[in-house]
């Protein structure tokens, strides 16, 4: 049974991410990523240029429990490598398997800690579970946090160094790409964004916190404004944020226009004082944005950037990018998350590459010190 890595990359010291994605196309060989998501896990092979082959997408079934889930992971798994791609022997080729998991990692440990979309995932030792079932090397990282990589590999920040990644979905997720690698906190817990407070008189959630961001731009928290809103106003049928955005893009023509418009302006204000935090605290080059709620981005995007700008004064100074991510090509299959997992894989392989490159660099001989002649000491 091949040993994988509990953690989202190799522990050697010598190169960052940044150092060696442009190793990537070098690189030969494929990996599987997966996605696990509260309503569907997503799973294709990825190539090392970012192309996914074979993409598949199944139920999650969270209410049929952790074990249940779990061995759908490793079914999803077994179906893909029934179907390799062209060319590809999985005894050869396939470098590993990555999994995005939604929620608090504990990486040292390969435990899931807590899930929101999982509540009896406590503590649940997924890592293990995972690797004495799939005779590949297993990768696994918190799902944001593996499509940030995804998104330094083959998307829009490719170019940045220090960027923070924000998924938009049923809750709020965030990563930090910080000095060229991924940053994961002393425990891999950082990067919850989404539990940070917006409003401190706002209501209060199952979290112990109140008033969080994910009350006001998240799918979660949709629910209650969109049943709230049909309340006051009985003419709008919205069900869901997709839903109210076909409403926003209406404009004028709809009656109750300005009471929409309110809705994408509120989640557009929390998500720009979100922003003006992280950007004080850790002046990054850009901000990228991911998930199912990025569809609306033009009904928010406006008042959370100016938000943003007004209330950040490293925002103002330091150019920085506000971006919409490039690998989601349509919501039946988000690539984002599937071709993150995958980058767990090719991110390892490569700093494992790096690293016997390294070892295998004779070091220069040194020159002889010059011989040195006695000198006879002189009274002054």
């Amino acid at each position: 049974m091949t040993e994988g890595t509990k953690k989202s990359s190799s522990s050697t010291p010598n190169k960052t991410t940044s150092d060696i994605a442009s190793k990537l196309n070098g690189l030969q060989g494929w990996a599987i990523g997966v996605d696990l998501g509260g309503q569907s896990i997503r799973g294709a092979w990825v190539s090392t240029k970012g192309q996914i082959f074979d993409p598949i997408k199944w139920e999650t079934k969270v209410s049929d429990g952790k074990e249940k889930v779990l061995s759908r992971l490793v079914q999803l798994v077994d179906e893909l490598l029934k179907n390799p791609p062209p060319g590809c022997e999985p005894s050869k080729d396939l470098l590993g398997v990555g999994f995005g998991i939604p929620g608090i990692i504990h990486l040292k440990k390969g435990l899931v800690i807590q899930s929101p979309q999982f509540p009896d995932w406590k503590r649940f030792a997924v890592y293990e579970k995972l690797r004495k079932k799939i005779k590949f090397p297993v990768f696994i990282d918190n799902d944001a946090n593996a499509a940030a990589l995804g998104e330094k590999m083959y998307g829009v920040c490719k170019p940045y160094d220090h960027f923070v990644y924000v998924t938009l979905g049923s809750g709020i997720g965030g990563a930090l790409f910080l000095n060229g690698d991924l940053y994961h906190g002393s425990m891999g817990l950082a990067g919850e964004i989404g539990h940070m407070t917006v409003d401190p008189q706002g209501a209060p959630e199952s979290t112990g916190n109140r008033g969080s961001v994910e009350l006001y731009a998240s799918g979660s928290g949709f629910q209650k404004i969109l049943s709230d809103l049909r309340e006051r106003h009985p003419s709008i049928s919205a069900n869901t944020p997709e839903e109210l955005y076909e409403l926003w893009k209406r404009g004028n023509k709809l009656p109750e226009w300005e009471a929409v418009e309110k809705v994408f302006d509120d989640m557009g204000n929390a998500l720009g004082i979100m922003l003006a935090n992280v950007v004080n605290t850790l002046d990054p080059q850009a901000i990228c944005f991911a998930g199912g709620l990025t569809h609306a981005w033009k009904a928010f995007s406006r008042k959370m950037i100016q938000i943003t700008m007004e209330r950040s004064y490293v925002a103002r100074h330091n150019k920085l990018r506000i971006l919409s991510t490039s690998l989601m090509k349509n919501s039946n299959f988000i690539e984002a998350g599937v071709v993150g997992a995958a980058s767990l894989v090719f991110v390892d392989a490569l700093k494992k590459q790096a690293s016997i490159e390294i070892k295998t660099v004779k070091a220069p001989v040194a020159a002889a010190a010059p011989a040195l002649k006695a000198v006879a000491s002189v009274a002054i």
